[in-house]
């Protein structure tokens, strides 16, 4: 009998587990959204039920787990760039779970988050931003970050070696445009205006987005915001929607035949409800980088240093080609924790690591003296180091001072070194620099219902200087010290506070305008004991007003009309005013304390149009003054416009506000979806820059100023395959439209009259890719497919020849 009652038991106990266990299987299913007719994963996609609420959010798979009873229930499917999508429940499962969105092109509003720190329709900005999204580095697999804004096309890259890439934005470059990771800047207290490589250190394999401001960004960000900003959102983690432990991640590996590049990059995230976790590892190696074999012989590497039995031989290079020399490898880590311990609420931690090689200065490899001897056999950076930690909060509130607030603590470390020796000299010169800091940055949104927004703003940052520099001998390994590059232990920080608005006059009409005032200062000691300064202490305190007010006219669907009037501005920093520096023989820069903040006035006017919903038409023309332009001048130090420096008798210069600067031009871009899967892309950007002379009456052409550049490019993508065929072009410049200051430089080519010139060129590429499956994608192609010779303008490094390049792609 009891064994009877203990089968009864039983038997209920299985049927309520099967029962149990097959409603959770009906409540717990897996949604894959793709876009329609490609079969692609659409990533982000938020999923809305209309009794349920939101279910979550799509992975980087294109999925979404759904646990719930939805029974009659309707889902929104909702994502930038396709139609909201609505559809019965039980549509959803008739299909297999399975949900195609439709892409209709040019309209729906992208969203850009650079103007104004917060997300915002860009059809209300007034601002020309170019974006960059995964899918952008998925297929076209850049080896750096400087290599994801050139294949942009509407920003121009110079390399002075393989491990470089220093961005020219309208004009200026360097210490005049601002890089921002995650909210924080990274420029520092000795980012130079010669051209700078730091951009590398942020790894383009983690770069959920990129956005580039063309032009001042004057209300949210200030100083060295002149030529743009460069901002740079990395991969955030992400939580569950749901009670289960959301686990996601991508793997990739890329090889590339020019410079013999292996790389390998893998990311883990894993989230909850609650918290959530992000960690990512990318290594790559480079080889020497190989040339094209058809152009001029004057970028071929006919010779290079070697060491034979201590001493410095020039040896013939029996492949002229090989850029022997330009080899290096970077590795860069990061790590995020995020923690949401109420709705509305969310803090984190994240930390970030970027790491070079010790890697060649090229540019200077390739030098010789006026007998064509070599005049290096050493001349290297590295290795160029970033570490970064940060604290984040960001609140979201339904009454208040704001609506959004978003404060970042972060500190910084940035570690760069030079080591250099003359050809048959025994004397070694090693440079280490180190800045450490503390960046605060706090951006509140207060919405006035849906027409007004209110920004404001603060932002601190110090910055503490390490510098040192020693002469070492060969023969006896002796150690020296000798006068550094900067003044060790100098310190420069600044302050500002910013407040605007955004508000929609009309559906139609948007007026934005906003102000920011801020102050900078610098301390610096000299020592004396090694180099004659003509004082021991200098100090700066300083400040500055920008602004911003510009219009986004909408006189249709099809239709924006903008104007932006914008100023920025530039402080001092420890490299302009404590320097001590000679790039040439006969020359030196010295410091100069008495700088002031140089000031940018910029006016844009743009337009955009769509044509049959099928073709969009963008342009926009710019007009950019920069006053009391810091410039490097011939000065004097203790009243003697000669010293002795390195062991020559040398001529005195310092960075002086000595000049005014001028950009004009216009970008132009058309994007068209012509027909069966084929569509077509041309981008082009032309401008020409000038500044004041030494002899304050004429004037010169501006360095950064690049050549008129662009792309045109075809694309067909049908079902998993996408294949594009990409024409890159650049005009040349003549000798009359080189800078004073780069017709010294042995990197570009002669003329018929032996005058160094930059010759335009033009390249083309073929690439594409194929979906296996929705969590795995192969891309490979060809670029410089006619292995041309060119050199891009003021690069000191040829640029690939052809150059073969295939990667795997895997997503979790």
């Amino acid at each position: 009998m009891r064994f009877i009652c203990w089968a009864v038991e039983l038997r209920s106990v299985i049927f309520t587990l099967s029962t149990l266990a097959g409603t959770l299987l009906l409540q717990a299913q897996t949604i894959t959204v793709v876009e329609e007719g490609a079969d692609r994963p659409l990533q982000g996609v938020q999923v809305l039920a209309k009794f349920s609420g939101p279910l979550g959010t799509t992975n980087v798979n294109g999925q979404v787990r759904v646990v719930a009873d939805l029974g009659s229930d309707t889902l929104s499917f909702v994502v930038p760039g396709h139609p909201v999508l609505q559809i019965a429940w039980d549509d959803v499962v008739r299909r297999g779970y399975q949900v195609a969105l439709v892409v209709v092109p040019f309209q729906l509003p992208e969203m850009v988050v650079s103007a104004n720190r917060w997300e915002q329709d860009g059809t209300r900005v007034p601002d020309r931003i170019t974006v960059m999204r995964p899918a952008d580095v998925a297929f076209h697999n850049p080896s750096t970050s400087a290599d994801l804004l050139q294949q942009s096309g509407e920003v121009f890259v110079q390399k002075t070696q393989l491990a470089g890439g220093s961005p020219m934005l309208r004009g200026f470059a360097a210490n005049r445009v601002l890089i921002v990771v995650d909210g924080v800047r990274m420029n520092n207290a000795i980012y130079r205006a010669g051209n700078l490589q730091n951009v590398i250190n942020v790894d383009v394999n983690v770069v959920d987005r990129a956005e580039v401001i063309h032009g001042p960004g004057a209300m949210t960000y200030g100083s060295d915001a002149i030529g743009g900003v460069m901002d740079f959102h990395l991969l955030r983690p992400r939580f569950s929607t749901d009670s289960t432990l959301r686990v996601e991640g991508t793997t990739y590996v890329r090889s590339a035949s020019a410079a013999n590049e292996a790389a390998g990059h893998v990311d883990l995230g894993l989230g909850s409800r609650r918290l959530a976790f992000l960690a990512s590892a990318s290594l790559t190696g480079y080889g020497d980088l190989r040339m094209g074999s058809h152009g001029l012989d004057d970028y071929l590497r006919p010779w290079y240093v070697r060491t034979i039995n201590g001493v410095d031989s020039q040896v013939v290079n029996t492949d002229p080609q090989m850029q022997l020399g330009s080899a290096f490898q970077n590795k860069a880590f990061i790590a995020k924790v995020a923690y949401r311990p109420a709705d509305g609420l969310e803090v984190g931690i994240n930390t970030y690591y970027s790491t070079t090689s010790d890697f060649p200065r090229y540019a200077a490899l390739i030098t010789a003296r006026a007998d064509g001897s070599p005049r290096w056999a050493q001349w290297s950076y590295g290795p160029q180091a970033w570490r970064m930690t940060s604290a984040e909060v960001s609140h979201t509130a339904r009454r208040g001072a704001w609506s959004k607030a978003h404060l970042v603590v972060a500190t910084q470390r940035y570690e760069e070194s030079r080591t250099q020796r003359g050809f048959r000299s025994t004397k070694t010169i090693l440079q280490r620099e180190k800045v450490d800091g503390l960046w605060v940055n706090l951006d509140l949104l207060k919405s006035f219902g849906t027409r007004v927004r209110f920004l404001y703003g603060a932002e601190a940052i110090h910055n503490r200087i390490s510098s040192h520099a020693f002469a070492s001998e060969l023969v006896s390994d002796a150690y020296e010290p000798i006068n550094a590059r900067y003044p060790d232990g100098s310190t420069w920080w600044t302050g500002s506070l910013y407040a605007g608005a955004m508000a929609d006059l009309t559906e139609r009409l948007t007026l934005s305008a906003g102000a920011r005032y801020g102050r900078s200062g610098l301390e610096a000691t000299f020592d004396t004991t090694l180099f004659p300064y003509p004082t021991t202490q200098t100090s700066l305190n300083n400040g500055a007003l920008t602004g911003n007010i510009g219009a986004a006219w909408r006189p249709g669907t099809a239709w924006k009309l903008a104007i932006d009037l914008s100023t920025g501005f530039r402080s001092p920093n420890i490299d302009d005013v404590g320097k001590v520096f000679s790039n040439e023989p006969g020359t030196v820069i010295v410091p100069n304390p008495d700088l002031d903040p140089e000031y940018a006035y910029c006016a844009e006017v743009s337009a955009e149009k769509t044509l049959l919903e099928r073709v969009k038409l963008k342009g926009s023309l710019f007009y950019i003054l920069v006053d009391d332009v810091m410039v490097r001048r011939p000065n004097t130090l203790n009243n003697e416009d000669s010293i002795l420096y390195e062991g020559s008798l040398s001529r005195v210069d310092a960075i002086q506000n000595a000049a005014q600067a001028r950009v004009w031009g216009g970008t132009f871009s058309m994007e068209a979806v012509l027909f069966a899967g084929f569509s077509a892309e041309v981008r082009y950007t032309g401008q020409s820059g000038s500044e004041d002379a030494e002899d304050g009456v004429s004037t010169v052409p501006l360095r950064h100023s690049p050549p008129s550049f662009g792309r045109v490019g075809l694309r067909w993508a049908q079902g998993r395959v996408d294949v594009r065929a990409l024409f890159s072009f650049s005009d040349g410049f003549s000798t009359d439209e080189l800078a004073p200051t780069e017709k010294d430089k042995p990197i570009y080519a002669l003329d018929s009259a032996g005058e160094p010139y930059c010759p335009p060129w033009q390249v083309l590429d073929l690439k594409g890719s194929v979906r296996v499956t929705p969590a795995l994608l192969i891309t490979a192609g060809v670029e410089n497919v006619l292995d041309v010779r060119y050199r891009t303008y003021s690069s000191g490094i040829t640029s690939p020849g052809r150059n073969f390049i295939i990667a795997l792609r895997a997503t979790f």
